[in-house]
């Protein structure tokens, strides 16, 4: 869980620390400029803020596109359960799966609190579905599910659930070394913006550490095979609503969806840095930092981003949506109290 306690200060939009050289980026249409990168790297990652809409269906558009079987053909995705490997198989390979077993791959995750809830995800899977229904066997696009695997039946105590939520910065290292890399092969991954996060560096970042705080999975990725992954952040807006305004003024002309890129040193990157102040007292810090330390903190937060090759425009963000609740969710009682126990089980509180 501590991990997760640094991510709001960039979540919300790719802020990226100003540098001396400031240049516009290029601005290409989105899908152009997404596999122009698949032709430099095997890997490219998008860090998601889950549940826009914008962003789902933007995935959707890219399996659809034709080069995307041909020239990429496997997605590693963090909304789906590597138990049920097998099931998303034989799903988007065409077969006939009953619905009551197919949610079970976004609802045995181990990190969703309390499961995937949007209904954009399962849609995205019918999307390949569709699509590789079109295509011979041999060249169907290949859904890889990077949660690791959790059986719920046998999880008792909330303890049970930490000791696997500290093993999901592994599993998708696992799939991605194993399945695509080591294969020759390519891969689109879908995670949250948050697993793309280089590690804390300083005395801030030893006692974290020590406090329980992992290395993210993209970190882990970039450090052993250097070069390999092509990191795009959508845009989300800033803080600063005026500012946003600003940014978004400079973006009217862009196309939608376009890539910006390079991200790192562009007028665009320091825009968004200075939209986005970052102040101690809105942090709660999770363990005793002395001044220096947490300005160290704030320092990361504001640098973290940097790692990001190119930003992911959608639109103005006031256009940005949620895509809906999956009505399983709340029109079956069964499915109700499967979702109740889970959350019981990752917060140790009863719904």
């Amino acid at each position: 869980m501590m991990r997760k306690l640094f991510l709001a200060a960039f979540l919300l939009c790719a802020g990226i620390a100003p540098v001396a050289a400031q240049v516009p980026p290029t601005v290409t249409p989105a899908m152009d400029g997404i596999f122009a990168a698949f032709q430099t790297h095997p890997l490219v990652g998008i860090g998601e803020h889950h549940r826009v809409a914008q962003e789902l269906e933007f995935y959707a558009a890219l399996v659809r596109d034709p080069r995307f079987a041909a020239e990429v053909g496997n997605v590693v995705v963090e909304f789906g359960g590597a138990i049920h490997q097998d099931i998303i198989d034989r799903y988007v390979n065409g077969e006939e799966v009953p619905y009551i077993e197919l949610r079970k791959v976004w609802t045995d995750t181990v990190g969703w609190l309390p499961v995937v809830t949007a209904v954009g995800y399962p849609a995205f899977f019918a999307q390949v579905r569709e699509t590789n229904l079109a295509l011979p066997p041999d060249k169907r696009i290949h859904v890889w599910l990077g949660e690791p695997v959790i059986d719920w039946d046998r999880l008792k105590t909330h303890a049970d659930w930490e000791a696997l939520d500290k093993t999901r910065e592994i599993k998708p290292v696992e799939v991605i070394e194993k399945q695509i890399l080591a294969r020759g092969k390519k891969a689109l991954v879908i995670y949250g913006a948050g697993h793309y996060l280089p590690s804390m560096p300083g005395s801030a970042g030893e006692k974290l550490r020590k406090a329980g705080w992992q290395e993210y999975w993209g970190e882990t990725i970039r450090h052993t095979h250097p070069g390999a992954m092509f990191v795009v952040l959508p845009y989300g807006g800033t803080r600063d609503k005026a500012c946003a305004q600003d940014i978004e003024s400079a973006m009217a002309g862009w196309s939608i969806p376009a890539l910006a890129a390079p991200l790192k040193g562009s007028v665009t990157a320091a825009k968004l840095r200075t939209c986005n102040p970052l102040k101690a007292e809105n942090f709660n810090f999770p363990v005793d930092l002395t001044d220096a330390e947490k300005q160290q903190v704030l320092a990361f937060e504001a640098d973290a981003p940097s790692y990001a090759d190119a930003l992911l425009y959608l639109g103005p963000s006031s256009s940005l949506t949620i895509s809906p609740y999956i009505p399983d969710l709340y029109l079956d009682p069964d499915y109700g109290r499967t979702v109740a126990r889970h959350h019981e089980l990752q917060t140790g509180v009863w719904p």
